[in-house]
């Protein structure tokens, strides 16, 4: 019989994979809303003729403050649209961990649920990768302003046409126009989606656990088992973190990592073991659930895998050094140099055989 944390995980983990999906789905969404622009960019360098003989300063200033109005109207429309995606997604999310929770959970406990302001409010208050929301927002559409306006002013000074400039901003039809200005902006945007996604996600979720902390005493931390995963998350993996403290995802830009809760023993609730339901006493043992951390995954590798993820060097003191993933990284989750595990790690570096 499984337990409630081996099944709230395994419902976790099956959870984040569709929140992955999901946040594909509105990442085409936003990125399709930034797209209409292009054709209004690329016609007002046109109609302005960038390039052409006599184009003095003053129309140049005229264009870029053209195109600022462009990119600020895109962006408003994009941002709104993701917006209303979050606060959804806020409310889903308490309404998912709360059935989940009432799944796990052999007895039956009143939940205390968040209200969607609450929720959201809490999304837009705490910042991740160091900057609020409303932050990432001004920096995307000042990013995607600020590399045109460059890139116009360049082919100004320069003397290109406006044709090349023109292609310097959309890029190529060879390189399925992937070679221009506009795709860095796109790509900004993809990443920020997708990061601001799991930071709702995980905020919503944190929050509905504090709010129900009678029956949840933390978060442990679930990381993607795959080569992409990076060293800090990698190093988190399975650490059990307390509810109103410790990292939690995104722990960088585009990062795939969950939480799922763990559940409080009977014992931790208050309720001696022989008044708990017959046949479910084993159930709220408060244990974490001895699943697959991303260490164990990694072990079961073939030398080629754990080389490529890791660095030759690092690999050799994961297999032979006796060094733990955590080991590789900081309490900030940065990760060491070899140089500096040496100078940390001198043993490890001793029983892998490697010179320092």
């Amino acid at each position: 019989m499984a337990t409630a944390n081996e099944e709230a995980l395994d419902a976790s983990v099956r959870h984040q994979i569709g929140i992955l999906r999901y946040s594909s789905s509105v990442v085409r969404k936003v990125v399709s809303l930034l797209n209409k622009v292009d054709d209004r960019l690329v016609n007002e360098i046109a109609r302005r003729g960038v390039g052409d003989q006599g184009f003095t300063q003053r129309r140049l200033e005229l264009l870029l403050d053209s195109v600022r109005a462009i990119i600020a109207e895109a962006y408003g429309k994009a941002t709104t649209a993701l917006n209303d995606e979050l606060k959804d997604l806020s409310t889903y999310e308490r309404d998912f961990q709360l059935n989940m929770l009432g799944r796990s959970i052999p007895v039956r406990f009143d939940f205390i649920k968040p209200t969607s302001a609450q929720l959201y409010a809490a999304v837009t208050a705490r910042p991740f990768n160091g900057l609020l929301l409303r932050d990432w927002y001004k920096d995307l559409e000042a990013g995607a302003y600020r590399r045109l306006r460059d890139s116009i002013r360049m082919g100004y000074v320069e003397g290109r046409t406006t044709d090349q400039i023109v292609r310097d901003i959309r890029g190529t039809r060879a390189q399925r126009y992937k070679d221009g200005i506009l795709e860095i902006s796109r790509r900004g945007a993809e990443a920020t989606v997708r990061t601001a996604i799991n930071h709702t996600a995980t905020v919503a979720r944190n929050e509905t656990y504090k709010a129900n902390s009678d029956v949840i005493k933390g978060v442990v931390w679930v990381a993607t088992l795959d080569h992409r995963t990076t060293a800090v998350c990698r190093g988190r993996d399975g650490k059990v973190y307390p509810l109103d403290s410790g990292p939690r995802p995104p722990a960088h830009i585009n990062c795939r990592s969950s939480t799922a809760p763990v559940l409080k023993s009977w014992k931790e609730m208050g309720i001696n073991l022989k008044e708990a339901p017959e046949g479910t006493r084993a159930s709220m043992d408060g244990q974490v659930p001895a699943s697959m951390t991303y260490s164990d995954w990694l072990r079961k590798q073939p030398k080629e895998v754990q080389d490529d993820i890791l660095g030759v060097a690092k690999a050799k003191l994961f297999r032979s050094g006796g060094l733990t993933l955590d080991r590789f990284v900081d309490a900030k989750g940065h990760e060491y140099t070899l140089a500096e595990l040496a100078k940390r790690e001198s043993e490890a570096f001793a029983k892998a055989g490697i010179d320092r």
